[in-house]
């Protein structure tokens, strides 16, 4: 077991550094040098390249992410213009076409040599460099401007393929949602084990003959106080408490600390009656023995009783973090971009549902695996007896 959570973890932290090290484009319009001629100046401040796909203009964001081919304008109100295009994937077209540009309401013809792309790297690459060296002439001047933009992968179209492509180019997006995912789990489990202490303690206080009014009052009030936390929280969705909390009370005002508070809350109605079981099946002759040797009730609970039955139902709060770790998909519907909310970021980005949601499948799979994995192994070393108390939200 030691051994998969190794092979696991080295994998996870291997992909991150593939991830961090895949080159990312930022296309810029590059100026090698300062001319002082306004006409070719305004030349190269109003010359538009086009797509060949719609003849709308590309913008330095669209060079950025280039994959289909495009046309050069050849001139521009007189001033002639001459391109090199240094890219592999790239090739410059020698003969001149004509196409036709919308203009306001009138449509205009202009003369343009076309770029096509003959190739697209792959995704292991990543974006490519490209510079179009565009040299302007008026008269007897002369000047070059440099233009860069990247081409950039597309998804295949098979299967295999588009995983792959899902999984190297959107990795970091993947990386940082299962990251938030662990984090709310983690956190939210831990918050929610201390509250589930107080509920459970509330939940087991017992009315004795020897207690005063006021004592029985305090006692019924917190015992059907938790109760019906335990019975609300337990009995709603993860997902109705979330969009309660946040759409109508826009709680704290972050989204992301709204949803960690409903998971606390929630986990801890779950762990309480875990608790509360674990407290149940604790031989009553721990609690006799404790009383007989001079402690009281509450010091016999707070010193025999709980150690025992927390440590019993450790296995089921265990399993409990990892059913959060599923169930935190729910906070999507609240704006939170966990793992899930990434994944249907991404399908937005290439409409490609069957691939982003085979991989998010996979890695909850490895979360949820890895974590089981390691609490067996913290279970077999404590001496621990699994004690499945499942939940389901």
């Amino acid at each position: 077991m030691n051994k998969v959570l190794k092979k696991i973890f080295t994998f996870a932290i291997a992909f991150g550094i593939i991830i961090t090290l895949i080159p990312k484009g930022n296309a810029e319009d590059l100026i090698n040098q300062e001319t002082t001629d306004p006409i070719i100046q305004a030349a190269v401040e109003n010359v538009r390249f086009y797509s060949s796909f719609n003849y709308q203009t590309l913008t330095a964001d669209k060079l950025n992410r280039l994959t289909t081919d495009f046309y050069l304008p050849t001139a521009y109100e007189g001033i002639q213009i001459t391109y090199v295009v240094d890219s592999q994937y790239l090739e410059l077209s020698e003969i001149p076409e004509t196409i036709s540009i919308r203009v306001g309401t009138d449509f205009q013809a202009i003369e343009v040599l076309k770029v096509t792309v003959i190739d697209l790297p792959n995704v292991l690459k990543g974006e490519q460099l490209f510079n179009v060296y565009a040299t302007y002439s008026y008269d007897a001047t002369s000047y070059t401007h440099t233009y860069q933009g990247y081409v950039t992968p597309v998804i295949p179209d098979d299967f295999l393929g588009g995983s792959l492509y899902t999984l190297v180019r959107y990795g970091k997006m993947f990386l940082e949602g299962a990251g938030l995912t662990l984090g709310i789990s983690l956190v939210g489990t831990i918050i929610g084990f201390i509250l589930s202490l107080f509920l459970a303690t509330a939940k087991l206080i017992t009315i004795t003959p020897q207690d005063r009014k006021i004592s029985k009052a305090v006692k019924i009030f917190f015992n059907k106080l938790s109760s019906t936390y335990i019975t609300v929280f337990r009995g709603t969705p993860m997902i109705v408490q979330a969009s309660f909390f946040w759409y109508g009370f826009g709680l704290f005002g972050n989204a992301l600390l709204c949803g960690l508070f409903v998971v606390s809350l929630n986990t801890a109605a779950y762990i309480a009656e875990i608790i509360r079981g674990a407290v149940g099946a604790i031989d009553k002759g721990q609690t006799e023995a404790g009383l007989s040797v001079g402690l009281n009730y509450s010091q016999t609970m707070l010193f025999i009783v709980f150690p025992q039955a927390i440590k019993n139902s450790m296995p089921a709060i265990g399993n409990e973090f990892v059913i959060n770790i599923k169930d935190t998909a729910v906070l999507s519907v609240i704006g939170i971009f966990e793992l899930f909310n990434q994944t249907k970021k991404i399908t937005s980005l290439h409409y490609r549902q069957l691939e982003a949601y085979a991989i998010v499948a996979l890695i909850y799979l490895v979360l949820t695996y890895s974590t089981t994995s390691a609490l067996k192994l913290v279970e077999k070393k404590m001496g621990m007896k699994p004690l499945e108390l499942t939940s389901s939200n």
